[in-house]
């Protein structure tokens, strides 16, 4: 296996486990009663998807770099930190590896019919615009924490830091950033962890297709800002 055949296949895993691990929170803490509270629930699920990337970090960062992220991985390129021919097969990886976490939820959660009616409303997990909050609310939610993401990835992994916090860093502000962001957009910074869940509810709802391209635009502007932004401060 080839270096870039290694690192997409390090990719679709580091991506199937975020986005099996976090959106699947989201409906455990629902089939829980959301522990009894709104802000613990929001406080589990942000540990969970922070956990998730901490560890995707320190396992495959060495193989791959751990993008697990278009955003980071498009980010990555306009800053000239990846090779061109590096891209398309790592984007690639990622949607298939959500896509496979997203129908291993549904197999899952369709066990009972309780569990299944549980997943449906919150469409396994899936990212979409919080209640009260507009369209613009919930992109600009996705621009600005994407933007500390990938700021905060680049500078933890920086030849001139202290590489071995990395994980750290990176698995703390996706935490920070749901408990933040949660609530306006669902704080996906991610088109592959949004992307995963809304393939596999459309088994049973089409409706979160209709704001994917947020969690689409959002991320990816939003990565370049915090690419960019990151290259000037440096």
């Amino acid at each position: 296996m080839n270096g870039i055949r290694r690192a997409s296949a390090a990719e679709a895993y580091g991506t199937f486990l975020l986005t099996l691990v976090g959106p699947a929170t989201i409906t455990a803490t629902r089939l829980a009663d959301g522990f009894g509270s709104t802000a613990a629930a929001l406080g589990f699920i942000g540990l969970a998807h922070g956990v998730a990337l901490l560890v995707a970090v320190y396992s495959i960062g060495h193989i791959s770099g751990a993008h697990i992220n278009p955003a980071v991985t498009i980010a990555s390129w306009a800053t000239k930190r990846l090779e061109p021919r590096r891209v398309a097969p790592y984007i690639m990886a990622q949607l298939v590896g959500a896509t496979i976490a997203g129908l291993v939820q549904l197999a899952l959660w369709s066990s009972s019919s309780g569990t299944y009616e549980v997943a449906k409303t919150t469409f396994l997990g899936d990212t979409t615009p919080g209640s009260g909050f507009t369209i613009g609310a919930a992109l600009l939610a996705e621009v600005v924490a994407t933007a500390i993401l990938v700021f905060t990835i680049f500078g933890a992994t920086d030849k001139k830091a202290d590489q071995s916090w990395a994980g750290v860093a990176i698995g703390l502000v996706l935490a920070a950033s749901i408990w933040m962001f949660g609530p306006i957009s669902g704080a996906s910074l991610n088109p592959a962890r949004t992307w995963g869940p809304t393939i596999a509810s459309a088994a049973f709802s089409l409706t979160p297709f209709a704001t994917l391209w947020i969690y689409i635009v959002g991320p990816i502007f939003g990565g370049l800002l915090g690419g960019f932004l990151y290259e000037l401060v440096r």
